[in-house]
């Protein structure tokens, strides 16, 4: 029994012998250099370590905070070296991969990356003091191989096998909006013919309108004028400011925009325009006066409205509607202006142009 605990106790101890010499340990040699070398070759100042498993234990000497030791790489390949500093939070690594004709850094790594690919040739290892600079400091640090690989392997370009998911891709993508034109394809032309169906309509009207203006007014009737004006009520405002030109008088506020036009040789016959925002009016009306003072009465209205001496009785405007009323008026005073009132929501609202209407020569 005491011949086979010797035993298992001999076992342990050479298994622990050997696992501490499997990590070589090198100590500081001197005192590590501050900088680094420059264009001349590397003097004997600098430490020359290998990353082959390697622990380095050094020390920074009253004031001194920076330790450069040079790291060679001697394999034929790119190396990939692990490092790592042990228990100190005192000091910071890193490791820093150099140009071998320059000496200038090309890339590095610290302590959080723990890993960096070097080329064959010599590189840098740096080790920096954190703190309190007044007292003696030791470190201790490992390199470990990780294996070499090569660096010169060539890129290939891939993109084309990507190619047939773009295409498929795009026609999913597209698909859907294909099938929705292919089932409205009959409201889009419907829309399109109907769109200039409204365009020959309007300038039908306004045909009807001028003739109307016109000296010869007995070639259109009133019930005419009266359904031309009833279908530009829910027709294009754009449309009659195009034809007619720009308005003779214009209000426009944010609840409603009022115009007025007349032809040449018209006379006392004018056209006013309408269109209500987003407040409708109530009780609407409009009131024909002269700025100098002349009697101003109404002879005629299209289409047919109430109307008493100067004033026309619209009624209720609803909102987003648009109304053309033409009015005639008696008397020969040079220009009239109008008075337009009513209710928007329940509040008693008033417009008046500034510029009057003329009635002279154009």
């Amino acid at each position: 029994m005491l011949v086979s605990l010797m035993a298992i106790a001999s076992l342990f101890a050479f298994s622990g012998s050997s696992s501490e010499t499997s990590l070589s340990i090198v100590e500081e040699n001197g005192d590590a250099p501050d900088t680094m070398w420059g264009y001349e070759d590397l003097g004997d100042k600098w430490q020359k370590i290998s990353p082959d498993n390697i622990t380095i234990i050094g020390s920074f000497q009253l004031n001194d905070s920076v330790d450069v030791y040079a790291l060679e790489i001697s394999s034929k390949n790119w190396t990939m070296v692990g490092f790592w500093l042990s228990d100190n939070d005192s000091v910071s690594i890193s490791v820093q991969r150099l140009n071998q004709s320059t000496w200038s850094i090309v890339e590095f790594a610290n302590g959080k990356d723990g890993e960096l690919g070097l080329s064959p040739g010599l590189h840098a290892i740096r080790i920096e003091r954190i703190g309190n600079y007044e007292d003696e400091l030791s470190y201790r640090f490992t390199l470990e191989n990780r294996g070499s690989f090569d660096e010169n392997g060539e890129f290939v370009n891939l993109a084309w096998m990507f190619a047939p998911f773009y295409i498929f891709a795009g026609i999913f993508l597209i698909l859907p909006l294909v099938i929705v034109l292919w089932w409205n394809r009959g409201n889009l032309l419907q829309f399109t013919e109907k769109e200039k169906a409204i365009t020959d309509n309007e300038k039908h009207v306004l045909d009807i309108l001028r003739e109307r203006f016109s000296k010869e007014k007995g070639r259109v009737g009133v019930e005419e004028v009266d359904a031309a004006l009833s279908l530009l009520g829910n027709s294009s405002w754009d449309s009659v400011s195009d034809e007619l030109g720009s308005p003779e008088t214009r209000y426009y506020t944010g609840n409603i925009d009022i115009c007025s036009w007349r032809l040449r040789e018209s006379g006392n016959c004018f056209l006013i325009g309408i269109r209500i925002g987003n407040s409708g009016w109530s009780m609407a009306a409009i009131r024909i006066f002269s700025p100098l003072g002349e009697v101003t009465t109404i002879s005629e209205v299209v289409p047919e409205m109430m109307f008493q001496d100067d004033e026309v009785f619209l009624g209720d405007l609803e909102p987003g509607s648009t109304t053309f009323v033409q009015i005639q008026t008696e008397g020969s005073p040079p220009n009239v202006n109008m008075h337009i009132s009513g209710l928007v929501d329940g509040e008693p609202i008033a417009a008046v142009p500034t510029k009057p209407i003329g009635f002279g020569e154009e």
